[in-house]
């Protein structure tokens, strides 16, 4: 059966807030608990865990809305339905206004160092559980360093003018101001070789799919064994992520959606494609967060008959990507104008949960599949790459392609386009490969150069103020 693992967590675990200036590193007196309170066992360890897998769609500024949208903004599939002053300096590239994880992210690091530091005292009450919350940690350190590395720092092999720093690599756990260290930047083969070690002691230590375990809502090692695929296609290790990819394939229940049921598909609790996703549950948000925050209210407009009363709809689809669509593409027909002939909204984040609420699918088949396509393609097996491609056009009703070459692969960057629309994937995939960003018409049409400064986030002042060893990336 398929199971998707969403996050639930308690509100006990809300006490952090996400911030730039590192300031949960300095708790007030009266918040600090010493460790054997606070880590005395298993339960206080799952605590930090857990906590750090709340941040990730917590902050608006991440996976909750603000890292799903930015990738389609600072390119070219979306423009301004209804400007509520969000977006307008993304879809124009201004500096210092692309991605803002610094301080989530190391807050996550943290939490999950506590974690890790703790776990093997305490193996002995519980050797099973100490082992999945082990992987649990791991999965989820992984994923903020690599958001991280890809954010701020160039891939392997794409940088420019030899500038290859990524991010700090953080190895010891902050409990307080006492025990603080300044690291410096780490270069980027060096996160992504720590990126990569995590993830595959998550697969040594997670449970199979659809296994019992103390924690159902949270990755599996078929969730670790994708996201390793996605690391491996960003460092240029194309074989080996088709590989993964591959065997992701044949070992999960998820199931790829066909071109009868893909549009419905967005529109249910839980999402057939999902490996891994997110769940905001009621208690995570205010009584006005979803109104204000969620990937529902920026992508639709005011609909009571949804239950979507005072959406904002601030982003539509671009001209130029809807001129993308083949004809018979059923993903074209997310897109709906409800309010004038050009007002294009997405129909991929519906608060079918309420509330504006819904299951955030971070990493789906459909994903897996092209990965599974590029990686092959671009080491040297077309008739495999073009098989796997030919798998997601027929679900999505279209003709089979006989693309080879840089053909083959200008063609599965294009379905990655339009099947990860609103899903945050179409700038990165731009940058890994060392691409000029393309721009739609309404913002003047001019591509951004790969070698632009802006093509990188900005480190926050208020980190570099923290730390000394830390340096500012080019151009800023």
């Amino acid at each position: 059966m398929k199971k998707v693992f969403s996050i639930y967590i308690l509100i006990a675990f809300l006490g952090f807030t996400a911030c730039e200036d590192l300031e949960f590193l300095e708790p007030k007196p009266e918040d600090r608990l010493t460790r054997e309170i606070a880590l005395g066992d298993l339960n206080g360890v799952a605590g930090h865990v857990a906590r750090g897998y709340h941040r990730l769609h917590s902050n608006f500024g991440w996976y909750g809305q603000n890292f799903m949208l930015n990738g389609d903004a600072l390119a070219d599939n979306v423009d301004l339905l209804n400007n509520t002053g969000r977006y307008v300096g993304q879809l124009v590239n201004a500096a210092r206004t692309t991605y803002n994880i610094y301080g989530a992210a190391y807050q996550i690091i943290n939490d999950e160092n506590i974690a890790l530091e703790v776990l093997p005292e305490l193996a002995s009450e519980d050797p099973a559980r100490a082992q999945l919350l082990e992987g649990q940690a791991k999965f989820a350190r992984a994923l903020a360093y690599f958001d991280l590395a890809r954010v701020y720092g160039y891939e392997p092999g794409q940088e420019v003018g030899g500038f290859n720093l990524a991010v700090a690599i953080t190895p010891g756990a902050v409990l307080g101001t006492s025990n603080i260290e300044e690291w410096p930047r780490n270069t980027n083969v060096e996160v992504y070789t720590q990126i990569k070690s995590d993830l595959q002691d998550a697969i040594n230590l997670l449970p199979a799919e659809g296994a019992a375990s103390s924690s159902p809502y949270l990755p599996s090692r078929t969730a670790a064994k994708a996201f390793l695929a996605r690391v491996n296609l960003y460092e240029g290790s194309y074989a080996t992520a088709a590989q993964l990819a591959e065997e992701v394939m044949a070992e999960t229940g998820a199931t790829l959606t066909t071109a009868a049921n893909h549009l419905a598909s967005w529109a249910t609790a839980q999402h057939p494609e999902a490996i891994f996703s997110l769940n905001i549950s009621s208690l995570d948000w205010g009584t006005v967060t979803g109104v204000n925050s969620s990937l529902a209210t920026i992508t639709n407009t005011n609909d009571p008959s949804r239950g979507l009363n005072s959406a904002q709809g601030v982003l539509r689809a671009s001209v130029e990507l809807l001129a993308s669509f083949e004809a018979g593409d059923i993903r074209r027909d997310l897109w709906v104008n409800p309010t004038g002939p050009d007002l294009w909204e997405g129909r991929k984040w519906n608060g079918e949960l309420g509330g504006f609420r819904e299951h955030i699918p971070i990493m789906r088949y459909s994903e897996i599949l092209l990965i599974a396509a590029e990686g092959r393609a671009r080491s040297g097996n077309d008739a495999a790459g073009l098989a796997h491609v030919n798998m997601l056009r027929a679900n999505r009703g279209l003709t089979a392609s006989t693309a080879t070459g840089g053909a083959l692969t200008t063609l599965i960057l294009d379905e990655r386009r339009k099947e990860f629309v609103l899903e945050g994937q179409r700038w990165f995939d731009l940058k890994r490969l060392g691409l000029a960003i393309p721009k739609a018409a309404a913002q003047g049409g001019v591509a951004l150069p790969y070698t632009d400064f802006r093509v990188l986030a900005n480190i926050p002042d208020g980190a570099l103020s923290n730390n000394t060893l830390l340096t500012q990336n080019p151009g800023y």
